[in-house]
């Protein structure tokens, strides 16, 4: 099994004036937050029988209380997670009572 959730959580600390976390939020975001959670491993190729590549897929959702604040940390995970060398695969976005949702999906392989 491989791990890079400590690496992307690291990775998206940077991220100004957000909450980066791998729990849900239970209230409504006073400061945007910023949710991973692993998506997907699976093996990429074989070699004897064994996984050779690993293609992994995390779920990186960012809960604001603005759709602007919203776009702004959207578009600076997406820059975060492409420098991680991790693909968007897509995306999609949820209203809210108080707060709003993106929901992003990132690929990488081996």
């Amino acid at each position: 099994m491989t791990d890079d959730l400590p690496r992307i959580l690291a990775a998206l600390e940077a991220v100004d004036g957000v909450t980066v976390t791998s729990a849900w939020p239970r209230e409504p975001p006073a400061v945007p937050v910023v949710l991973v959670t692993l998506a997907g491993e699976r093996a990429a190729d074989r070699r004897d029988d064994r996984w050779y590549l690993t293609e992994l897929e995390y779920y990186v959702r960012v809960f604001a209380a603005k759709s602007g604040e919203l776009r702004r940390v959207a578009a600076a995970v997406d820059g975060v997670m492409h420098a991680l060398g991790y693909d968007l695969a897509f995306r999609w976005d949820e209203p809210g009572e108080g707060w709003r949702q993106t929901a992003m999906r990132y690929k990488t392989c081996c």
